[in-house]
Order: structure tokens, then C-alpha cells, then sequence
């Protein structure tokens, strides 16, 4: 098995890649499950983010606009929690599919600090980390750029089998085919 971390700056195309490389999984019949997130803009400001499995099912993130006493913030998002774990954490449990095991992939867009403020989305993130230990899960993720701090994404990357990626806008190109390549590895292996 194997793990793949990108990482980036916002806006430089993780998710651009994530959604690529699925699209580049399926045409080769590999099982993909799991989700990516997706900015929500209104009059050209950014007012949040959905997250969207790689079945096409969406659900609000976080909103600006948004802003109910109970609900964590990240910055000026208030984040959706109850909508992000109604879809999230059921795209994330199919890792546990036969298909999955055997074949597929888990996907996912990203590890961030909105996703991290759900108890439930970090439990479900400690069960990944111990499936890829052991071998058990084919794992591909986006990571933000300052990660520090962040005990999952700091457990994943001193994983030794852990491969991580970089990009920026001078080389996004370059890396999509690098990320390709490795997952085509990756699948074969």
C-alpha cells in the first residue's frame, strides 16, 4: 500500500489534481472513494467552501455569511459541521468496501483545519492513519502548506513510505504528471 501528501499554497490547484486524478483512476477502473473541498464564490468574493464527494454529492463547508453561535470558525468561515459530517464521513467509510480494500483509493481534498474542527471527521482521520501503517489502504491526500501542529498530517508524513509533493504555480503542471505517475505506481504495486 501507499501514501501520497500534497501540498501547496491556497488557489495553487490541490483540488485541480485531486479531481484529475480521479477522473485518471476511473479510466482505469480503479475504485475511488472519498471527497474534495470546493470554493463557493458570489460576485467574484470567495464566500466559502463545499465539500463534494467524487460521486458528485455537495454540501456546505463553511460560509461567510453564515453565522450561528454554535458552529466553530476558521478565520471569518463559520464552519458547517453537521453538513460537512453528513456527507464527509460517509464518502470516508468507504474505504472500508471491499472494492476499496482490494483495488481502489481514498481521495481526499484536504486535511485542513475546517475539516479538523468535526470530533467525528478527526476520529475517522486516526482510523485512516492506522490503516495506512499497516498496510491496509491506498491514501492520497492534500495537506495544507503550514501544516505544523497538526498531529494527523505530522503522523502521516513521518510515515516511511509517505511520498510528498509540493506545488506551486511554476510547476502545478510538472506535478500533476509527477502525482500520476506515483499513483499509477501506486495502483500497480
Amino acid at each position: 500500500m501507499s501514501l501520497i501528501l500534497v501540498s501547496g499554497m491556497p488557489g495553487v490547484g490541490k483540488t485541480t489534481i485531486m479531481r484529475k486524478l480521479s477522473v485518471e483512476l476511473r479510466k482505469h477502473n480503479v475504485p475511488v472513494a472519498g471527497f474534495y473541498t470546493e470554493e463557493v464564490r458570489e460576485s467574484g468574493d470567495r464566500i466559502g467552501f463545499d465539500v463534494v464527494t467524487f460521486e458528485g454529492q455537495r454540501a456546505p463547508l463553511a460560509r461567510t455569511n453564515v453565522s450561528h453561535s454554535n458552529n466553530p470558525t476558521v478565520g471569518r468561515y463559520s464552519v458547517s459541521l453537521n453538513e460537512f459530517e453528513r456527507l464527509a464521513i460517509p464518502a470516508l467509510d468507504e474505504r472500508h468496501s471491499a472494492e476499496i480494500i482490494t483495488k481502489g483509493v481514498l481521495l481526499l481534498d484536504e486535511i485542513g483545519r475546517m475539516e479538523l474542527k468535526s470530533r467525528t471527521f478527526q476520529e475517522r482521520m486516526n482510523g485512516i492513519v492506522k490503516e495506512v501503517d499497516i498496510g491496509k489502504l491506498r491514501f492520497i491526500a492534500t495537506v495544507p502548506l503550514k501544516s505544523a501542529g497538526i498531529d494527523v498530517i505530522e503522523r502521516l508524513k513521518r510515515n516511511k513510505i509517505c511520498q510528498m509533493f509540493h506545488v506551486k504555480p511554476s510547476n502545478r503542471d510538472e506535478m500533476y504528471g509527477d502525482i500520476k505517475d506515483a499513483t499509477m505506481r501506486l495502483i500497480s504495486s
